[in-house]
């Protein structure tokens, strides 16, 4: 992608750390903005952003904050005839300004640590909480080894979206041991992680991460729904959550 093409992306997206633009979705995010291609006064409007961002909105799901206009994330800032657009805060730091940390015993790292734009577009998306893809391909373009393309000289990873991440942006990170489809082997050998839920029947909802686990925040280790035991479960700290489905077993 040319240089101008990418400065002009920069006037709404902060871009992924280190990795070139490949497409729409692969944008630095952890930047903090950069010289813009043309010259913009300070109190610039809305209108004139979209003027070339038109599309910036156009997906299925559009997050509200581009309602309240473009400056409310964004800052324009002129020196020596230069244009430089930035985030208003910290990028890890801006979305708390609207959406407050939840105060769960157990918080997920990137969401804990403010990088919400590892998994989710700022502006606009097809899939519903403004994921960069569908929510099942989120979890596992992170948690699935196979997903991930590694730089270990760069010590970067990429997910699948074009997010990149960094080592130690990933300290503590759990990688799940799938079959080669990607479909089961968690949390025990042959269990499924997406599909029909045949413990329930074909009326129940399919399978996926979220079944189990929330997306952000828990009060519950591994970020589980719920875990209490049942009390003559004593040796199994997450019989709380499998009874659900498989409470049949225990007559």
């Amino acid at each position: 992608m040319r240089y101008g093409c990418r400065c002009c992306l920069i006037l709404l997206i902060a871009v992924f750390i280190g990795s070139p633009l490949r497409s729409p979705a692969q944008v630095d995010v952890w930047s903090n903005g950069g010289v813009h291609p043309v010259t913009l006064k300070a109190d610039a409007d809305t209108a004139t952003c979209t003027g070339c961002h038109s599309d910036i909105a156009k997906k299925k799901y559009v997050h509200t904050a581009i309602e309240t206009g473009c400056k409310t994330c964004h800052q324009i800032q002129n020196e020596k005839g230069v244009t430089r657009v930035t985030l208003v805060a910290p990028v890890t730091q801006l979305c708390l300004t609207c959406h407050s940390l939840a105060t769960n015993k157990v918080l997920h790292g990137p969401y804990k640590n403010g990088d919400c734009v590892v998994c989710h577009s700022p502006h606009s998306s097809d899939f519903r909480q403004h994921t960069w893809v569908a929510h099942q391909d989120i979890c596992l373009g992170c948690h699935a080894r196979a997903r991930l393309k590694v730089n270990k000289k760069k010590k970067i990873v990429t997910t699948p979206w074009g997010v990149t991440l960094t080592f130690a942006q990933m300290t503590g990170w759990m990688f799940l041991n799938l079959d080669k489809t990607l479909t089961k082997n968690h949390p025990v050998e042959g269990h499924p992680i997406s599909g029909p839920n045949t413990a329930l029947g074909p009326k129940s909802p399919s399978i996926t991460c979220m079944t189990c686990h929330n997306t952000h925040a828990s009060n519950y280790t591994d970020m589980l729904i719920k875990t209490p035991p049942d009390p003559s479960q004593f040796l199994c700290m997450t019989c709380g959550l499998c009874l659900d489905c498989h409470s049949h077993l225990f007559p």
